[in-house]
């Protein structure tokens, strides 16, 4: 970062020590040996302390330590598996470079300053108004040499050049002290203002003394009036940065290596070093008395500018059993990039989770008091119900109740991360003055000048005594109550999510009238329709769902119903009966391209369905499509040859080569629509359990992969599959991929993409499934969420299989009642296993039990699903299933 590198041999001394051998080399050995060794060994001695000074500097640089920020979630090194603590405090003391080369030793962090007043990315404060700053515009004061000197906002970096020397090679800033600078915009000198002395030609290079910032550009986000109601109208982005106040809390515990900062010093120009230890200072500096150095610069005249050469910080843990660990050293810490779900916090704001069945009961809202992070359970405090703005803390109707932690939730309107931007609610200012007694708080009448504001915006510094700490934008720090702030990111989500809704609403209007309009033209061009003497102009899909029931009666009549042929091939052939008839009676260029696509239909080969009356059979040709989830989806009108080839291939291949555990249903009157149901395979989270798909072939497919739904039952259970149904695959183009991974038009078929589902998806440790995590696979932390995630997998299924059970879809009723009552035994035998301690998926299985004959699941996880379990053997029973099969 500074001019001072890395110190080591240079390119010169090297020429030099190999101009030195090579004139060695002509001389006697026997005249210059001892001379020769001699020289030598001075040139080692001078080789390896050079060697040394270079390892030295190199060490400094690699011992510096992992910083942490407040808030951050941390492990202890000695056990990464074990339960995690949030940093609560940060001290930090650095070591300072000068320009000069010198070093000022244990610096507390709290005497630095920013060299800028604001940077790019800063939210501010100016009234009611919350901004953030897009760009700061440098105020650069120049000294020249005859001792004039002027400041001058630049908007432009071009009106003045840096000359050589260049003291900063990788400056952060385009300008600061000490800089040599031209001015090449005469322009400049008009709106220059002259601190002494004025201008005169011909005086064009000086000296940056002092940088600041002379003018910022601020996007303004909102208001507090807003926020309570009352619109305002925003003011300019150009703003004088005397207007603005930064809103930032501990600015102390960000420095890093690097980094430019500024001295603070007192009234009477001193530097207080908080640190008693000696500091090599430059000449510049000199101490007038022990533990005081005062700064002198008497001979430039410039402000000092240090570089961050070494930082050293303790930290405060907060963890999650409630205990907390004052001045830590970060090497004793390692990060937790990845929270788990059901990780809690003491002083967080939680919901009940309720079941379907209970959700005419009130949803409780909790405090965690601690955490047992190893069992997965958690104390927790319930106060009011949600949605009340009185809280009982302590009062009689408060309990603390030891719960599971997956029947807990973080409040989505409670919950606040350290450093977020709050605003007062409209509810806490409308108090009383009588109630304001900490004197942190205002009323609205009151709030006449612009800095009155300042005690209505602020950021959260944390949790603490059943409240949320905030520092507010005038420096004062209060605690006040979850319903009385507002989060600035929650407001603005909610804004957006507002903005979307009615978008949306504005969108589906118009997409339910394209689809009336549809259907009405639909049954005009079917009305309408001339079939007298030629084939009537249909398309492949409103041919057989016009006449083919019809048909189908016809053909019976003709061919007999007594023997093989099941109504679905009965269909099939019908279709080649007719187009025969047709061909007799016209040729083939003669037929529209609709009559040619059900000429295709009929000539391809078809599966060779059979008439078995077999319920669980793989593949099967259904009627009725209308609770499918493309069921509206347009385009099949007009599909082309190649298309119903390719459907039609899908066809034959899932029929020949569908494995055991996926069974599919296609659609005799809409090919383009297709359901398939997947066996949660044994030694996942997901074992014995049912899992429906929607699939839908689009006008161009195979060029684009087909479209895929998934019956949730409202149940995020797999981090591919959503609550809404979204299936998140790069094989669907719903994801990002390579390779094999992506569609392939060429190769890439349907059962590929139920295999993905089946294998892939729904895996042995799906948590690995979401974005990025696969990097933590076998790692303590990793691994321990997967555990977790696995747990409440398992109970998510759980509730799925007692929703399919009571809404199996159309054409798998029977499918569903007998899987289940072939696996309901099993699947409540591996419950009780499960409850005894064995690993999700891995019910009785020796080698998921450790040599002391301890298990892995969790008491939070035997807490729910002991509450799961008579509802599921329930639901059994309700179906008529007998559970001793």
């Amino acid at each position: 970062m500074t001019k001072h590198g890395v110190a080591g041999l240079g390119i010169m001394d090297l020429f030099a020590i190999d101009s030195d051998s090579e004139s060695y080399s002509g001389t006697s050995d026997s005249e210059d040996q001892e001379e020769c060794e001699f020289t030598y060994s001075d040139h080692a001695q001078s080789i390896l302390s050079s060697l040394d000074e270079s390892i030295g500097k190199i060490d400094n640089f690699l011992t510096f330590e992992r910083g942490f920020l407040h808030g951050d979630i941390v492990c202890p090194v000695s056990d990464p598996s074990g339960q995690l603590g949030r940093v609560v405090g940060v001290a930090m003391f650095v070591d300072l470079e000068t320009s000069s080369g010198d070093i000022i030793k244990d610096v507390n962090s709290k005497k630095l300053s920013r060299v800028r007043s604001f940077i790019s990315g800063d939210c501010v404060v100016m009234g009611p108004w919350i901004g953030r700053v897009i760009r700061a515009f440098d105020l650069v004061t120049v000294l020249f040499s005859d001792g004039a000197k002027c400041e001058m906002l630049l908007r432009d970096s071009e009106a003045l050049k840096p000359i050589p020397p260049i003291l900063f090679e990788d400056a952060p800033y385009f300008y600061y002290p000490g800089q040599r600078v031209r001015i090449v915009e005469p322009s400049v000198y008009q709106s220059a203002t002259w601190l002494c002395g004025s201008w005169r030609p011909g005086r064009d290079d000086g000296v940056v003394s002092h940088v600041d910032v002379g003018m910022v550009h601020v996007n303004w986000i909102t208001s507090v009036t807003n926020v309570w109601g009352d619109k305002s109208s925003s003011p300019p982005n150009i703003q004088d940065p005397k207007k603005l106040t930064l809103l930032s809390c501990f600015p102390y515990a960000n420095w890093q290596l690097g980094d430019w900062c500024a001295l603070t010093v007192d009234d009477h120009g001193c530097l207080w070093m908080d640190s008693g230890k000696s500091c090599i200072v430059s000449e510049a500096w000199k101490c007038d008395s022990p533990g005081h150095m005062h700064l002198e610069n008497c001979s430039s005249g410039y402000s000092q500018t240090y570089v961050v050469s070494k930082t050293k910080s303790t930290v405060d843990i907060l963890w999650q059993n409630g205990s907390i660990s004052l001045g830590l050293e970060p090497q004793t810490l390692v990060p937790v990039s990845t929270l788990g779900d059901y990780d809690f916090w003491p002083g967080q704001f939680v919901l009940e989770k309720l079941a379907v069945e209970d959700s005419a009961r009130r949803q409780r809202t909790g405090i965690v008091r601690d955490v047992d992070a190893l069992e997965r359970t958690v104390n927790v405090l319930w106060i009011s119900p949600a949605g009340s703005d009185t809280v009982s803390y302590g009062r009689s109707g408060s309990t603390v109740e030891t719960v599971s932690a997956y029947e807990l939730a973080e409040h989505p309107d409670f919950s606040f991360c350290t450093g977020e931007v709050v605003i007062m609610s409209a509810v806490n200012i409308e108090k009383s003055e009588a109630d304001l007694t900490n004197g942190s708080l205002a009323s609205r009448e009151s709030l006449v000048t612009h800095s009155d504001f300042l005690s209505c915006i602020g950021n959260v510094l944390g949790y603490k005594d059943d409240g949320i700490e905030v520092q507010w934008a005038n420096g004062v720090i209060s605690k006040v109550q979850h319903f009385e702030i507002i989060g600035l990111d929650k407001l603005l989500d909610s804004s957006l999510e507002s903005m979307h809704e009615e978008n949306t609403a504005g969108d589906s209007v118009d997409v339910d009238e394209q689809e009336e309009m549809h259907h009405e033209n639909a049954n005009i061009a079917l009305e309408s329709t001339d079939c007298t003497g030629s084939l009537c102009k249909v398309t492949a899909f409103l041919f057989p769902k016009t006449a083919f029931d019809f048909l189908t009666n016809v053909a019976s009549s003709l061919f007999g119903t007594h023997g093989s042929p099941s109504p679905s091939s009965v269909v099939i052939d019908t279709q080649y009966q007719i187009i025969k008839t047709v061909e007799m009676q016209t040729s083939a260029d003669e037929l529209p391209e609709e009559k040619q696509v059900v000429e295709l239909v009929a000539k391809i080969e078809k599966p060779n369905l059979t008439s078995e009356d077999n319920i669980s059979k793989r593949f099967d040709v259904v009627t009725d499509c209308s609770d499918h989830h493309f069921v509206k989806e347009s385009g099949h009108e007009s599909v082309t040859r190649s298309w119903v080839k390719k459907v039609q291939q899908e066809w034959m291949i899932l029929q020949n080569d569908l494995p055991d555990g996926i069974h599919v249903r296609v659609f005799e009157e809409r090919m383009d629509l297709l359901r398939a149901c997947i066996v949660g395979a044994a030694g996942t989270p997901y074992h014995d359990n049912l899992f429906f798909f929607d699939i839908f072939f689009p006008p161009d497919y195979p060029h684009e992969p087909p479209s895929a739904h998934y019956h949730s039952g409202g149940l995020r259970l797999n981090p591919n599959l959503y609550e809404s149904g979204k299936v998140c695959l790069s094989l669907l183009k719903t994801w990002t991929g390579t390779g094999n991974e992506v569609w392939n038009p060429e190769n890439s078929t349907v059962l590929q993409l139920l295999l993905s589902l089946q294998a892939l998806v729904l895996n042995e440790k799906p948590y690995f499934n979401e974005a990025g995590y696969d990097k933590f696979l076998g790692k303590a932390d990793g691994e321990k969420n997967s555990i977790t995630y696995n747990e409440n997998a398992f109970l998510l299924s759980c509730k799925s299989m007692m929703y399919v059970l009571h809404k199996p879809p159309k054409h798998f009723e029977k499918l569903v009642k007998e899987h289940f009552a072939c696996r309901a035994r099993r699947i409540l035998d591996a419950c009780e296993a499960y409850l005894g301690g064995d690993l999700v998926g891995h019910a009785h299985d020796k080698a998921y039990i450790s040599e002391d004959g301890s298990k892995n699941c969790s008491t939070g996880f035997k807490i729910m699903l002991g509450k799961l379990l008579p509802k599921l053997a329930a639901a059994f029973s309700e179906a008529g299933i007998i559970s001793g099969q």
